[in-house]
């Protein structure tokens, strides 16, 4: 009854609890016709289950915000991250209208570089992607920042979107 209810907002913020439950429910998970911001909350030691389903019941949604990419690696992550092969890796990814991915409390990890790529691979009308990084956290990464910057750099030229590189508060 919960979801039914929600199933006509516009905005959806999913916090790591959140999503841990929806993964328990992900068979009977209700379109969602008018969402057009979806917003995870995502956290090292939990799973990304319900995404997948998320997506592809999403089909209007225009703006995808992650707060943390590293999540815990689970054989039911589904297509929608980088983690595990699979033969129809992205497969939720593709059929999603998402223009728009932000990315935030990102620490500069190869694990978050692969998924960030993951999602320009896949989603078919992505225009821009922001990563939002800490100033502290940039400072630290010192010597690979450079490799950041030219990995940004890389995937504005190997791919027909925008991929910025923005601290946080700005």
């Amino acid at each position: 009854k919960l979801m039914n209810g929600i199933q006509n907002v516009q905005e959806l913020h999913l916090c790591p609890d959140t999503l841990e439950v929806l993964s328990l429910c992900s068979e009977s998970m209700p379109v969602f016709n008018n969402l057009k911001t979806l917003v995870i909350n995502g956290e090292g030691d939990r799973g990304w289950q319900a995404v997948p389903v998320l997506l592809r019941n999403s089909p209007h949604l225009q703006t995808l915000y992650i707060e943390g990419l590293v999540h815990y690696v689970t054989d039911k992550c589904g297509d929608a991250c980088d983690c595990i092969y699979r033969k129809d890796k992205g497969r939720s990814l593709t059929s999603c209208p998402v223009k728009e991915l932000v990315i935030g409390g990102f620490t500069g990890t190869m694990k978050e570089m692969n998924m960030i790529e993951h999602f320009l691979d896949y989603f078919p009308c992505l225009k821009k992607v922001e990563i939002y990084i800490d100033e502290n956290v940039l400072i630290a990464l010192r010597n690979e920042a450079v490799r950041i910057m030219e990995m940004i750099e890389e995937y504005n030229i190997s791919y027909s979107c925008n991929v910025r590189l923005m601290r946080s508060g700005q």
